[in-house]
């Protein structure tokens, strides 16, 4: 809000304020408009990646939140602040329109933007009756969404005796993790304004999506982007283990999915979390996708993991450009092969880590080659798996006023559009415990089939979160340091010698 910048890896190396004082620096470039953006917008890749899909019921492929309030919502500071929300987050007010068989992506004019709120009295209910109900309200509004004359933002609120319960869901080609952060802060600091009749203030907006778009764009053309081609071509080469199916299918449908779920107790949260990280330097991520890739290893009987990752897509890749408050569908998306032939849990770990660290850009650059320069090295190649890893959310959902409503949100993509991948994987902090979630068809595999693979990465995981929390030394591995090209073997020459020449 004043204009300062600070990377976050510098606050987890520097975690005292007297030591971050000189990291702190002038963010540079020029502010962001604050008026309303207008006119048409380049479709980013991961939004062409969506049209190309060509999902049955495309316009019913959403994300949501359900609140809960137990003193009930005003409905009136509701609705002022949503209409707020979409007038300040220019992105909420996207359509889109086919044109000579393109897709155009526009802003709606903010005098035509109203926002679509009802109100929903359901006192007299039991528990059982509100349940099915809701369920049924929500599942009507879920699929209400029209991507061609918008809006994309709907909400409902659920008047109960036991408090109120508010639905928002928005279309995900103008929204995602990142954004619901900054929707529900806003979302709560607004309502909060309209409770004091005060007039609704946001923080100031960041570049807009349009900017971003446009950036990426010319950023395609770049020297830097294109030498990740070789990259991306060596992985879409590789040969990696087939899942083992129980049964075969023609088309993966989302009617005919179901869901297992394993979960931590909050003291292994909590290792995940902290001290699980000091023997190797390693992210969330490593330590997940190694007891991922263990699991897949013992399962496939194969070495090599194929796995379709997703990343936040906000890397710092465009000089002078900020987006950290700027609402929209930045995802990435990039293939990972896992190299799970080493034995033990130290050398998987050290792996994993490395492998991760070689994609440049944190994957970034996969969708913008594919999309935006037509790279033949990024065609073809679309892994059995995806596993997306989306953080903590219990501090976001969870205000003096709000919090997760326990209700049904509906389904927030229709019963008829495509699942892409045979097992889909999606871990979360909720309520300080890790959960993890496998999505999987039920006409490929049997319900049996995929409790035994969780277990077994439940298995795996806490095996490895034992493994580091036991360690007392911390390893190096080559991406801790600044030479290039530096291998593990020839890392390990050089302890070696080093620890030879200090005896």
């Amino acid at each position: 809000q004043h204009g300062w910048k600070l990377e976050m890896k510098d606050l987890f190396q520097h975690p005292t304020i007297e030591e971050l004082t000189q990291y702190v620096e002038r963010a540079e470039g020029k502010q962001a408009d604050q008026g309303p953006v207008e006119g048409e917008v380049i479709l980013t890749p991961i939004q062409r990646w969506f049209f190309e899909k060509n999902f049955t019921n495309k316009h019913h492929w959403n994300q949501s939140v359900m609140l809960h309030a137990a003193k009930g919502f005003d409905p009136e500071r509701v609705e002022k602040t949503l209409q707020a929300l979409i007038e300040h987050h220019d992105a909420l007010r996207m359509v889109y329109r086919e044109e000579n068989g393109d897709i155009v992506q526009v802003y709606k004019p903010i005098g035509e933007s109203k926002v679509s709120f009802e109100i929903v009295d359901l006192y007299g209910s039991d528990e059982e009756m509100l349940r099915s109900q809701i369920k049924l309200l929500a599942n009507k509004l879920q699929s209400s969404l029209d991507l061609r004359n918008g809006p994309l933002l709907k909400a409902e609120q659920y008047r109960t005796e036991a408090g109120d319960h508010l639905l928002i869901a928005v279309h995900h080609l103008v929204v995602d993790g990142v954004s619901w952060r900054i929707l529900l802060e806003d979302f709560a600091s607004g309502y909060m304004q309209a409770e004091k009749e005060e007039s609704l203030v946001f923080p100031q907006k960041t570049n807009s999506f349009k900017d971003w778009a446009e950036e990426l764009a010319a950023f395609s053309q770049s020297a830097h982007l294109l030498q990740q081609a070789e990259y991306w071509s060596q992985i879409a080469a590789e040969q990696v283990s087939p899942l083992p199916k129980d049964c075969e299918t023609e088309q993966r449908i989302v009617k005919d999915t179901s869901s297992v779920l394993c979960e931590l107790t909050e003291e292994d949260t909590k290792h995940l979390l902290t001290d699980v990280h000091q023997p190797y330097g390693t992210e969330i991520n490593d330590i997940l996708l190694s007891a991922l890739g263990l699991t897949m290893k013992e399962w496939t009987k194969g070495a090599k993991i194929g796995i379709n990752l997703e990343g936040h897509g906000r890397e710092d890749i465009i000089p002078n450009v900020n987006i950290s408050r700027t609402v929209g569908w930045f995802t990435a998306q990039y293939p990972v092969v896992l190299d799970m032939s080493e034995a033990d849990a130290s050398a998987v770990i050290k792996t994993v880590k490395e492998n991760l660290r070689r994609i440049p850009d944190k994957g970034v650059g996969y969708g913008i080659l594919r999309y935006f320069t037509e790279t033949a090295e990024t065609k073809g190649f679309t892994p059995e798996i995806s596993f997306n890893y989306l953080g903590q959310f219990d501090s976001e959902v969870k205000t003096d006023f709000f919090e997760p409503s326990a209700f049904d949100m509906g389904r927030q993509v229709s019963e008829e559009s495509e699942a892409l991948y045979a097992l889909s994987f999606s871990g979360m902090i909720r309520n300080g415990r890790f959960v993890l979630s496998c999505s999987y068809n039920e006409k490929e595999f049997e319900r049996a089939t995929v409790e035994e693979q969780m277990e077994r990465f439940k298995e795996n995981l806490l095996m490895l979160i034992r493994h580091c929390t036991e360690k007392e030394d911390k390893e190096f591995t080559p991406s801790d340091f600044s030479a290039e090209d530096l291998e593990m073997d020839e890392m390990g020459d050089i302890f070696d010698m080093l620890e030879e020449n200090l005896k």
